[in-house]
């Protein structure tokens, strides 16, 4: 089977098969699925901390913790020290995909290291061939576009935290309203200095 990638498309994977053709679309969903979550947290691996508001990089703390990655992200395995800077790197382009609401970089990577695809008795994907953390990585990116969740994936323009867009037309834009884990409240923020911006007279953005 091979698997063809359409990035401008973002949500959507075509996969060709002797059997016909599977289309996976972007789907209607706002339930947070199991991979969608795996994924935004190891996104999160990278954050903004409320207290310190300084860039934090986890990454390498996470990697020490076997058990605790395991039980974090159970489709990946641990990075070995030659694959630690090339998965930190895909790291920081999927955060960088869901930045601008693309699938360039992920496109990219899959051009990179085409992934063989087949399909379990009951239609889930099955992946082939190699299978290092990189690739597992991929792997659960892939999946989370299939079930079309990869566009419900935002960042935060503000704290840059990831989170995942259960609203019923996909337009959140940030992490909170209120102060918490999940964030920092990012929206209640813009928003009073919006109010402060329009009583001193001056021009507004989003």
């Amino acid at each position: 089977m091979v698997m063809k990638y359409q990035p401008s498309h973002c949500g959507n994977i075509c996969m060709w098969s002797s059997f016909g053709r599977v289309y996976a679309g972007a789907m209607a969903v706002t339930a947070v699925s199991p991979e969608s979550e795996e994924l935004r947290i190891l996104l999160n691996s990278w954050l903004i901390p409320n207290d310190t508001r300084q860039p934090t990089e986890t990454l390498p703390q996470l990697m020490r913790d076997a058990r605790g990655w395991t039980d974090s992200f159970p489709s990946v395995a641990v990075p070995v020290a030659g694959e630690r800077t090339e998965f930190l790197r895909l790291r920081d382009d999927l955060r960088a995909d869901v930045a601008d609401r693309s699938c360039a970089r992920l496109d990219g990577w899959l051009t990179d290291r085409p992934q063989a695809v087949g399909l379990a008795a009951e239609g889930s994907l099955v992946f082939r061939g190699r299978s290092g953390c990189v690739e597992e990585l991929l792997r659960l990116a892939v999946r989370v576009v299939t079930q079309g969740r990869w566009r419900r994936l935002r960042m935060c323009p503000d704290c840059r935290w990831v989170f995942f867009d259960q609203s019923r037309n996909n337009s959140r834009t940030w992490c909170s309203m209120t102060a918490g884990e999940t964030g920092r409240a990012c929206g209640s923020i813009a928003k009073v200095q919006r109010m402060r911006g329009r009583r001193a007279g001056l021009p507004q953005t989003s």
